[in-house]
């Protein structure tokens, strides 16, 4: 019986290991081909983002400081590109406090100085010494409640509203009347405030270096550059001129009647037109599309009805109605279209970056210019501007 059992044992035995070691081996092949299908895999993932990012079109933002190049760019990261997360959401919330606080510490300080200075002075003095105070020595960190009541109490002020309406002789940010309308949000306590995409796309910041985001649209893959335009950031341009596909110079002209923030003289429409003309004669975006953005259209409308076009050097020969918002922004653009030779064709959007349907208007068409002039340049087709 033992030997029976030994021999069933002997001829089991080896049968049941030449399973397991059958079921090993294909199961270490497996795992190889697995590793090597993911290394593939891999391989071909790479190779495709160096084609896209070859094949990547090229679209740099330039323009003079306040004209709303980095609003734009927002704008078209929330239409096309990654949405902002949390905590970069939450990177804002000290840059709109201390927007919020300065412009009022501004409004404070001009109003203070026009009383004294002014003829009719008492039209532009405030009547909330307590109030000022307060926030004349806020150190534009914290926002509370008591800080914003006092905001609040300002901004209702008749010296200080006074004061506003005189902001093209002083530099104040154009998102100031937005966050003064909207204080009791922002200084909101229970529960806390905490920014919209709203309050972020107002919010302004010196654009210093470069910042870049990549976005896919239809298949097609676009990289945008934004730079900082400021006259001691126009330095740091060059580098980014080579193989641009489409330069998308923005101008605001809303600033017609103000001057800039670097120097406080140099009229703002003057220097948007010189920048705009040493950008068309720049030798390296000579084959590159031009596309003009014209923008604070809404702004713009809202200053035209106190002062006239012609207060603007450059705008001072203007014949027609300077409080007529048709007839200025096609004469302004006409100006514009001088600076561009003949040879050469721009395409003029006139836009408001705070307004996203009207930004994803022009950037779908932006975006159609830039892939039909790329096929026209290769002769596949003809361009459609």
């Amino acid at each position: 019986a033992s030997l029976r059992s030994l021999g069933k044992l002997t001829c089991w035995c080896p049968l049941r290991l030449n399973m397991g070691l059958c079921a090993s081996t294909e199961s270490q092949e497996m795992a190889e081909e697995r590793k090597r299908n993911e290394r593939i895999d891999a391989q071909l993932k790479n190779d495709q983002k160096k084609v896209d990012n070859e094949d990547a079109k090229k679209m740099l933002l330039l323009g003079a400081g306040q004209s709303g190049k980095s609003t734009l760019f927002k704008q078209t990261q929330l239409l096309y590109g990654r949405k902002l997360k949390r905590e970069e959401k939450e990177s804002y919330i000290p840059i709109i406090i201390g927007n919020t606080i300065s412009s009022m510490q501004t409004l404070i300080e001009k109003s203070e100085e026009f009383g004294r200075e002014e003829k009719d002075g008492k039209k532009y003095a405030h009547a909330c010494p307590d109030e000022a105070k307060l926030i004349m020595e806020s150190d534009k960190e914290t926002l509370d409640a008591k800080m914003g009541a006092a905001i609040e109490k300002l901004w209702a002020d008749p010296g200080i509203k006074a004061t506003y309406l005189e902001k093209h002789k002083f530099q104040l940010i154009d998102s100031a009347k937005y966050y003064f309308d909207n204080i009791k949000k922002i200084s909101r306590e229970d529960p806390p405030w905490f920014p919209d995409m709203e309050d972020v796309l107002r919010s302004r910041a010196r654009t210093t270096g470069i910042v870049t985001t990549e976005f896919v649209v239809q298949e097609h893959h676009f990289k945008m550059f934004d730079v900082g335009g400021q006259k001691s950031e126009r330095k740091k341009w060059v580098p980014f001129f080579e193989g641009v596909d489409c330069v998308l110079f923005v101008a605001a002209i809303s600033g017609y009647n103000k001057t800039l923030f670097e120097d406080g003289v140099t009229n703002r429409m003057q220097d948007a037109m010189n920048l705009f003309q040493k950008t068309v004669k720049e030798k390296m975006l000579q084959r590159s599309s031009l596309v003009l953005f014209l923008n604070k259209r809404d702004l713009f409308a809202e200053e035209i009805l106190r002062f006239p076009i012609t207060v603007s050097p450059p705008l001072a020969h203007f014949e027609g109605d300077p409080h007529n918002y048709d007839e200025t922004t096609k004469f302004i653009t006409q100006e514009f279209e001088k600076i561009v030779p003949q040879t050469r064709n721009v395409t003029v959007h006139i836009t408001c970056a705070t307004d996203r349907d009207n930004v994803k208007i022009v950037f779908d068409s932006v975006r159609e210019h830039v892939l039909n002039e790329s096929l026209a340049a290769a002769g596949l087709t003809q361009a459609m501007f």
